[in-house]
């Protein structure tokens, strides 16, 4: 088995951002983490490939796909991946000074994100074209926003388990998780000085819930021959741990 192909981490830290609602963050900070030969693109800055995160994942949750062999081979592409804005490591309500602190960061979007990605690779990486932009889920739809707002800076896109807009199916069952989250008694309407324990495994019930499919669920996918007594409720306890 080919060993995972170690990135390289960096953090891009921009000034004065404003952000789609019209708030100006007065620092902002994109975490990242970039595969190719000592981490720089070719000199025309055009073989790079950028994978946005998806919700609630680091960078490193693209790994699969990258190594010799496989789909993205940093030994001929330089392939750089971010992480989205409020995932807790790039710019979001846990970690701003106030009085942007908690639930008064304000509301960041998918173009949001795909502009401080592209200040990142335009500003600090040297990056001059992509090759393509490829996401999974809200990477997928960062990867949309891209062909919208640079569709000069890209040769293509690969979307996955993504959508171009969220009809009212994906506004409810996002709404679920923020109900069960803050239905939490020190909650405190964001201004919690404790994790909001009831709150967390109630999130995790309701993502769970449609994170997979009901045809994964029926058939009992989450069997594993390696662990041949793993029962239902143990599953259900890995997701809301």
């Amino acid at each position: 088995m080919t060993s995972a192909i170690e990135p390289v981490q960096g953090e891009f830290l921009t000034k004065d951002f404003k952000t789609e609602s019209g708030v100006v963050l007065p620092e902002t900070r994109i975490t990242y983490g970039t595969y190719g030969t000592y981490g720089q693109p070719n000199a025309a800055g055009d073989n790079a490939v950028l994978l946005p995160s998806s919700y609630m994942a680091k960078f490193q949750g693209y790994q699969w796909l990258i190594g010799p062999g496989k789909a993205l081979d940093p030994s001929k592409l330089f392939v750089v991946s971010a992480e989205m804005f409020g995932n807790g490591r790039s710019s979001s309500p846990s970690n701003p000074p106030e009085p942007l602190y908690g639930p008064r960061f304000p509301v960041t979007t998918i173009r949001d994100n795909v502009e401080a990605e592209h200040q990142l690779l335009t500003e600090s990486l040297h990056v001059h074209h992509l090759r393509a932009v490829i996401g999974f889920s809200t990477g997928a739809q960062q990867a949309f926003q891209w062909a919208v707002s640079h569709p000069e800076f890209i040769d293509g896109i690969v979307a996955t388990s993504g959508m171009a807009k969220t009809y009212g199916h994906g506004i409810v069952q996002l709404e679920g998780q923020i109900a069960a989250l803050t239905a939490a008694e020190n909650f405190k309407g964001g201004d919690y000085n404790a994790l909001p324990e009831r709150g967390l495994p109630a999130f995790g019930k309701v993502w769970t819930g449609w994170l997979l499919s009901q045809e994964w669920w029926r058939r009992e996918l989450w069997r594993d021959p390696a662990i041949p007594d793993l029962t239902f409720e143990q599953v259900m306890g890995r997701f809301v741990s």
